[in-house]
Formats: structure tokens, sequence, C-alpha cells
């Protein structure tokens, strides 16, 4: 089966109905999508991808077969619908019709990457979500639809092919699709656990220089105040160059047991728990950070980030002193050990 995720309703609906009608055998005219609708009344991303495996193995039971297109919306969290569905179908293997995730399928337009991902303009104050929804879309796919790509400025289309190169190397990058698709780089099952391994940011912080990420490490704790301040004055376009998107584990002074997952995407900054402690054998040692974007000031961008770290007085003044900073980041939820 194929997820097909994109910010723009008509233009995922459409390419579902393509992938639709050419799976069975329809060509790519304008029948209608010979889909089901599968609801939920949770809103996490997880207990709707048990429903859908549920309503997958339910139908493969009851005799159907070949390639089925859902079409998830905007809100769903793409990577946790695809690890969950995926392992939930693999666990289910063998006791019926085996159903697997094939292709992660981003549907998204020049237009749109340029301007929530890449552009200088500051996005809208009260947009919070749509730009980090595209990222994730884009970097988490074994194909990229661009549904613009023939119509767009050349010096957009340019650098917007750029940065999906950077974000999600081996993703197959194509026009809206009048016929099947061609087998990407990762299609098949275990898709979501390959590409899980195989995203822009991961591949940079373990290749031995990065690529032309900048990758950013340092043993030392961030401080807090410093940090969120330099978010907001500092790693700004005027002063850095647009950074499209970032991607890494950041550990700050004030939660030196837990790491957080940062996540950056044109002007929206996330920062929540990763789940890993301090002490995990697998875990960093201090920050390592990705960062992708066009003409970057890299050394305007490493030295706001050296100058948030710890310095020598407040490293030896330990964590009972650290306990005291102003961290202006939210509050992560207590985590409870049994």
């Amino acid at each position: 089966m194929t997820l097909v995720s994109g910010l723009r309703t008509d233009t995922r609906t459409l390419v579902c109905r393509r992938l639709a009608g050419t799976a069975a055998g329809a060509g790519a005219g304008p029948e209608p999508w010979p889909g089901t609708e599968v609801t939920d009344d949770t809103e996490d991303s997880g207990d709707f991808a048990l429903v859908l495996a549920d309503r997958l193995l339910a139908m493969a039971r009851d005799g159907s077969s070949g390639r089925t297109v859902v079409g998830l919306e905007p809100e769903a969290d793409l990577m946790e619908v695809a690890f969950v569905l995926e392992t939930e179908l693999d666990h289910q293997r063998g006791d019926g019709p085996a159903v697997e995730l094939h292709d992660l399928v981003a549907v998204v337009s020049v237009q749109d990457v340029h301007r929530w991902l890449l552009s200088p303009a500051a996005a809208p104050a009260t947009d919070h979500v749509t730009a980090e929804f595209l990222a994730s879309q884009v970097e988490f796919a074994t194909v990229v639809v661009l549904t613009d790509a023939a119509t767009a400025p050349p010096d957009q289309l340019d650098s917007v092919l750029w940065l999906l190169r950077r974000l999600n190397p081996d993703a197959s990058v194509t026009d809206v699709p009048t016929g099947p698709l061609r087998a990407a780089r990762w299609s098949g099952r275990g898709c979501a656990r390959r590409l899980g391994q195989r995203m822009g940011w991961t591949r940079a912080l373990a290749g031995p220089d990065g690529g032309d990420a900048l990758v950013f490490r340092n043993p030392r704790p961030f401080h807090p105040e410093r940090l969120f301040e330099a978010v907001r004055h500092d790693l700004v376009p005027h002063r850095v160059g647009r950074i499209a998107r970032s991607r890494g584990l950041v550990q700050l002074a004030t939660r030196a047991g837990q790491y957080g997952s940062w996540r950056s995407a044109g002007d929206t900054v996330s920062f929540d728990p990763s789940g890993i402690s301090s002490w995990d054998p697998d875990a960093p040692a201090g920050q390592e950070l990705v960062f992708f974007g066009e003409r970057l000031h890299r050394e305007h961008v490493v030295g706001a980030l050296h100058a948030c770290l710890l310095t020598d007085d407040e490293l030896l003044a330990g964590p009972a002193a650290w306990a005291g900073y102003v961290d202006p980041f939210p509050v992560w939820p207590v985590q409870h050990h049994h």
C-alpha cells in the first residue's frame, strides 16, 4: 500500500486518484478515487495507524488485492503513522494475506517549499505548523511529487531541488504521475525503517564530514536563556542566511539528564523531549545539530551557537548552579520510570 501526504488537499487528492486509477488498471483519467474513508475518533497518529492497519488487513482477508492508496491529512504525523503501520503489518504477517507498506509519497509544490523553507521573508506569525509539516513530509518519503515544476520560476525550482536532495538524498523526485510510480530506491517492505536511517540529517551526522550540511558538535551543555535569545535574534535570515531546516539533539544545562529533539523548518523551531537520557549508551556527547540552507553564513551560525555554550566558570559551577538558570523553553512532561 501507498501513503500519500501533502499540504494541499486538491493536489494530494489528484495524486491519490492517479495512483489508485493506475493501480486498478484504469490509466490516469478522471475516474473517481476507488477508496473508502478511514476515520478514527482519536487525534493521535499512532492510534490512527492501528485503525488503518486493522482496516487494511480486513480488506485483504475479504479478498481485496493489489495496490491500496491512502491519503493522509496534513496534520497526521507521517513518520509515526508509517512506523506504527509498518510494525503492525509485519507483526500480523503470517496470520493471513500479506499487506505491506510499499511507498511514502509526499505531494508538494515548488511554491510552497520556497515560501515556507527557503524564502527569507517571515512566515505568518500565527502559523507555527505548516513549515514543519512540509519539511517532515519531504524528508520522510520514498517519492516526492512536485506539482508545479513545469511552471515554477527556474531559480526557485533549482533551489527547491537543491534542498530536496539535501533533506532526502535517496527520494525519487517526479512530476504528477500519469502512470505507475517507478520503484524508488527504498520502495518496498521495510521502507519506513530504511528511511528513518537515511534521512539527510542522520546521514550528515553519520558521515565523516557531513557533506555540505553544517554539522555542529560540542560536549558542553547550552545555557538555556542564551540559546533561546540566539534563536530569536541571532539565528535569523538577516544575520546568518536562511536556515531552511535543522535537526538534532540538544542538551540544556537545566535539563542535563535528558536530551531534547531539536527541529526547525523555516521560521518554526520546536524543542521536544527525545526520550534519550544522558546516561543512555547511545546518547551523544553534548550537542549534535545539522543545518541546511542556501548561502548560509556558517561562521556566524557556529559563532552564535558557541556563545550559548556554558563558559569555563559556568561549567565548573556544576549542576546545582545550573538548576537556577532561567529556562524559557516549554516545560517537558515529567517522565515516570517503572
